[in-house]
């Protein structure tokens, strides 16, 4: 039947009267291994910068089919924002970003591990500001994900507000201004800068 039909199981009413697309996997599917490799080569030297890029890439191009695996993966990509070479910290925070982008609201349970870790005292600079402004930029996005997290995420992000790293200290300000706007509360918003 495959042979017989040009689209291969696509989304065409022909696939779907003869059943094509529950045989075979859609030309638009992605599989745990497609992911797993790439997150394998986050860590190498010289393929590390391509494997985030095509992490993003595929965040962009795949989505939701895409998601659990990008989400089980989310805290290999923010663990390499704290790498030596900056293209690969930029390549890491594209990727974070182009994975939240295509996230459902109800992943940020799954990503706290990840914010947690990367908001920890052994995090290093470049992956403190850029998990507080994921963070902070998941508020705007999700604002009732983040007040349902938000006594998680308070602690951690008040520490920060207080660290040595000027850039630490403004991406934390800026962070715990967005989460704080995520409480849900109208009687605290005079408050609140």
């Amino acid at each position: 039947l495959a042979q017989a039909h040009a689209c291969f199981a696509c989304d065409c009413v022909a696939c779907s009267w003869l059943g094509l697309s529950l045989v075979l996997p859609s030309p638009h599917s992605m599989s745990k291994a497609d992911v797993d490799a790439l997150v394998a080569k986050i860590g190498d030297k010289k393929e590390g910068q391509a494997a985030l890029e095509g992490l993003g890439k595929t965040a962009a191009d795949k989505g939701t089919p895409a998601e659990p695996f990008l989400v089980a993966a989310f805290d290999k990509v923010l663990e390499a924002t704290g790498d030596k070479s900056k293209n690969v910290v930029e390549a890491a925070i594209a990727a974070a970003k182009a994975i939240l982008d295509m996230a459902s609201p109800f992943a940020v349970d799954s990503l706290m591990p990840a914010f947690l870790t990367g908001l920890g005292v052994k995090a290093k600079p470049t992956q403190k500001v850029a998990t507080l402004n994921i963070v902070a930029a998941l508020a705007e996005k999700h604002p009732k994900s983040i007040g349902y997290v938000l006594v998680t995420l308070a602690m951690p992000v008040a520490e920060l507000t207080c660290d040595i790293k000027k850039e630490v200290k403004e991406a934390a300000t800026a962070c715990m201004t967005a989460i704080c706007n995520c409480t849900g509360n109208k009687d605290l918003e005079p408050f609140l800068p």
